[in-house]
């Protein structure tokens, strides 16, 4: 199974993505706030030095005036017409208020006081103070978040781990359930070995499901028995008749030809209701390891049965032997198979030759007729479905009942176009 496509991983991925996203929002927010307050509090507490030293000054102006304000801070009180030297003349712009400004690669908030007057005289007053160590506050910050979104994404990972196991442990369970359920054997009910959760309504469902389909395979099965038994008596009663008929001296030599052909007939139709039980039933009857069965023996007498039908057409068949081929199956079974071939065959054909050509492991039977066209070839298998070109009459199941029972025996089929004129059909036994 595809890591991506499992419930785990999408549990355990969902886990990690809500674990990295919720670190990096409380990261940012925390980092955010941190800033915040802390660029407040220094420019609240520098304009209050400032305002404060500003007062002092008011009072007594000799001995603050052009001194510095404090040792922790830098600032200095001047005037415009006498700007103090250790400012930079840029600071004369500043408007009241605080600023942060970026100075020899350091940076400052700026507090600046224009308002005061002494002795009728504008009176500035300037403190900055040094915030790069903020920065470096802030990268540390950023290395311990880090850190603590490495640790919480292992620790999402154990957790996304051990509740993935927790939660998917009984759809687990169902799963190993579902492949050790045999189709030979009674069917036991899941729903017992589960809880009334979601997982014990998806083994309630199945259990209702193959309990369906369980019923319906047994009806089917009981509809294909009987429908053998009713099939066979009428054939068994026909065919018991004929010996009848047959056993009787005074029969004519024209009457006798016509009786072969209804015997003929009833064993095709015996074979071919057995053969259909097997499709309905898909299985191989039990004994077919120990029968063999010749192809070349049925071919002939697939042929006998067409004689009426060759004589009427200009058509002419040949058997060649190129090898001695025995096929381990049932004679219904290939009888229905090459019966079909060989009947297409002659039905399909107006003129000319078919060729019946036995190999070590194959049979191929080749045509003259009217062939399909090459787009037609892959759904000659379908059921129902009926080559444009052919005219003639037809359910057309036949091949689709061959293409099953090939799969059925692990036979390959397929038919080829000819270069001048009908088809070829290639049917491959398995080895011996």
């Amino acid at each position: 199974m595809n890591f991506r496509n499992s419930i785990k991983s999408r549990i355990i991925i969902a886990f990690l993505a809500f674990s990295t996203l919720l670190t990096i929002l409380f990261a940012l927010a925390s980092l955010s706030i941190r800033q915040n307050l802390q660029t407040e509090l220094i420019e609240q507490t520098i304009q209050q030095d400032l305002d404060g030293y500003m007062r002092k000054l008011a009072a007594n102006p000799k001995n603050v005036l052009g001194q510095p304000l404090s040792s922790n801070v830098q600032g200095v009180i001047t005037t415009p017409d006498n700007f103090h030297t250790d400012l930079p003349l840029h600071y004369k712009d500043l408007e009241d208020g605080t600023h942060i400004l970026n100075e020899g690669g350091k940076t400052y908030i700026v507090a600046v006081n224009k308002k005061n007057k002494v002795e009728g005289q504008p009176i500035w007053g300037y403190i900055k103070y040094d915030i790069s160590h903020m920065k470096q506050n802030n990268r540390m910050l950023w290395i311990i978040f880090g850190g603590m979104l490495a640790v919480f994404l292992v620790l999402a990972y154990l957790l996304a781990i051990y509740v993935s196991k927790k939660a998917l442990k009984p759809l687990s369970k169902l799963a190993a359930k579902l492949e050790h359920l045999s189709a030979d054997t009674h069917i036991e009910p899941l729903a017992p070995y589960f809880t009334e959760d979601e997982v014990g309504k998806v083994a309630h469902a199945l259990d209702n499901y193959a309990q369906r389909l369980t019923d319906y395979v047994t009806r089917d099965k009981e509809f294909n028995a009987d429908v053998s038994h009713e099939l066979r008596t009428p054939l068994a009663v026909i065919s018991s008749t004929v010996e009848l008929i047959k056993s009787n001296p005074n029969i004519s030599d024209k009457e006798l030809k016509r009786i072969n052909r209804i015997e003929r007939a009833v064993k095709q139709s015996t074979e071919l209701t057995e053969t259909l039980l097997l499709l309905a039933r898909e299985e191989r009857k039990e004994n077919q390891g120990l029968e063999r069965t010749q192809p070349a023996a049925i071919i002939r007498k697939i042929l006998d049965s067409h004689q009426d039908t060759l004589k009427l057409k200009p058509v002419k068949t040949k058997i060649i032997e190129n090898d001695w081929l025995q096929v381990k199956a049932p004679e219904s079974v290939v009888s229905v198979v090459l019966g079909n071939l060989i009947g297409n065959a002659i039905k399909y054909s107006t003129e000319g030759t078919i060729h019946i050509i036995i190999d070590q492991q194959s049979v191929m039977v080749q045509d003259e007729g009217v062939g399909v066209n090459e787009s037609e070839l892959p759904k000659l298998f379908e059921r129902h479905y009926r080559a444009n070109k052919t005219s003639s009459k037809g359910s057309g199941i036949g091949l689709a009942i061959v293409k099953r029972l090939c799969e059925l025996y692990n036979w390959q089929i397929e038919i080829r176009q000819n270069k001048t004129a009908g088809l070829t059909a290639i049917l491959t036994f398995n080895p011996e």
